[in-house]
């Protein structure tokens, strides 16, 4: 027993594979919930006024239109646990049924010990002190890839267990960047659980994954600061080259598993029906699919279409320099991205998995998740389909994997996350500021049906309770 679907090949291109009731060996997620903040900073108005930015820019440009903001009571950790708790009775799970909580996260709150037992701590005042005992947790730090690389451990966990317990993954974060900094409007807040197990309702993961990795100073926290050091293009760059490299490792499994036989003409993407990567900001994964369909399509009979509507593809050999070659190579991208074939497949494969990231900004390790959710909320997924995921942490890291959509998917309940958005509370830029630095004193809202940081101790300990 591998714990992962036996090797076969899909001649079906895109639409339905086969074998889509997963067999009891197989695992991955089950379902998953969402927890956003219910503060929010507009993108356009008195911030891009005040901060003399184009809200065009913003809203169409990167295509953040709202940042979650969190409250003072608010903090990675009683994030997680509101989204764990969502998801426990969203399933009606018990305590006794999990077996191990992973977390995710770059915005810990201690240097040693583990968000996982703050988490139980939380969720043991509702369920009752010791409830969670029997239960496993540790965190995750890898930058924006730690829940992925949660994902992957917990699901080889899944597929070993024998008392049929089930695990849950978690990601929270809280992006953060400097008052005034270009990363600014890229905040955002938010935590994502997935419930992984056997038999998964949702996507039957197919246990195949393609790794790239090399150290980069791209984006970084050093100890003890509470904000990110960011170098903007370096960093898009090195999501970009990861994304291929990891991709181009993918593949390759692909063919040698015989997960994916592309035909003569096609390539791996064809018998992909939805691409959701890392989402820093919605416009990055317009880039990240450029670079993958480009790099895919390349010597393929529709290069040639793609090469007739726009101009031929720029060769380094044919400059003088190589300042000319990257302005040539730059307007080249551009053209790509707005070339008929380019946006044909984007629409169809990747547009939809940016919505609710319009809506909260940038949530770290979870937003590759609200990428899911998206697709989830708009069902957009349909049985058989095999959805693609590309990963990313700086630093810098990336990971591509695959599962297939199964037939239960459709019958497990919306979480009317539209609504949940649309009921959110507008605060003012001075407020945002004032809990951006910790100068608010006390929260905007007092917390309800909530879990709170109620204090945090002389010797630094926090302490959590739940609000009723």
């Amino acid at each position: 027993m591998t714990g992962f679907p036996s090797k076969r090949a899909n001649p079906n291109k895109i639409a339905i594979f086969e074998n889509t009731i997963c067999p009891d060996e197989e695992v991955g997620i089950d379902d998953l919930s969402i927890y956003v903040p219910d503060l929010f900073l507009s993108a356009a108005g008195e911030f891009s006024d005040l901060r003399g930015i184009d809200s065009a820019k913003l809203t169409r440009g990167i295509g953040i239109e709202r940042m979650a903001i969190p409250d003072a009571h608010e903090d990675a950790a009683t994030m997680a646990a509101m989204s764990l708790l969502e998801l426990m009775q969203r399933n009606s799970l018990s305590p006794k049924e999990i077996g191990k909580i992973y977390i995710g996260t770059e915005s810990g709150v201690d240097e040693a010990k583990a968000i996982g037992t703050y988490v139980i701590g939380m969720m043991e005042k509702i369920f009752g002190k010791g409830a969670f005992q029997d239960c496993c947790t540790v965190e995750f730090k890898s930058a924006c890839i730690a829940t992925t690389l949660a994902l992957e451990s917990m699901s080889f966990w899944a597929a070993a267990e024998e008392d049929d317990l089930v695990g849950v993954v978690i990601a929270s974060d809280i992006a953060k960047y400097p008052l005034h900094s270009p990363g600014e409007y890229t905040q955002g807040a938010g935590s994502v659980s997935l419930l992984i197990k056997r038999r998964p309702r949702l996507i039957s993961l197919e246990g195949n994954y393609g790794f790239f990795t090399r150290d980069e100073n791209d984006f970084f926290r050093p100890i003890g600061e509470c904000n990110a050091v960011v170098n903007g293009k370096h960093s898009n760059q090195c999501y970009l080259d990861a994304m291929q490299g990891a991709f181009d490792v993918f593949a390759k499994r692909s063919r040698k598993k015989g997960l994916i036989m592309p035909k003569t003409g096609e390539c791996i993407t064809d018998y992909v029906s939805h691409l959701i990567f890392h989402i820093p900001y919605p416009r990055m994964v317009e880039y990240a699919a450029s670079a993958i369909f480009r790099h895919e399509w390349r010597g393929l009979p529709r290069w040639n279409a793609v090469e007739a509507e726009i101009c031929e593809e720029p060769k380094a050999k044919a400059y003088a320099n190589q300042d000319d070659f990257l302005a040539a190579e730059a307007d080249f991208i551009k053209r790509f991205a707005k070339s008929s074939p380019f946006q044909e497949a984007f629409k169809a494969k990747v547009k939809d998995t940016t919505m609710i990231s319009r809506q909260v900004g940038n949530i770290y390790t979870g937003s590759i998740y609200l990428g899911l959710a998206s697709l989830i909320e708009q069902q957009k997924l349909k049985p058989g389909e095999r959805v693609c995921f590309g990963a990313y942490g700086s630093g810098c890291s990336a990971l591509v994997f695959s599962g297939l959509v199964q037939r239960e998917a459709s019958f497990i309940p919306l979480r009317d996350i539209e609504k949940k958005l649309n009921d959110r509370t507008q605060i003012s830029l001075e407020e945002y500021e004032k809990l951006h630095e910790g100068k608010m004193g006390r929260s905007l809202f007092s917390p309800s049906q909530e879990f709170a940081l109620v204090g945090i101790d002389r010797q630094g300990y926090r302490h959590y309770d739940y609000a009723e």
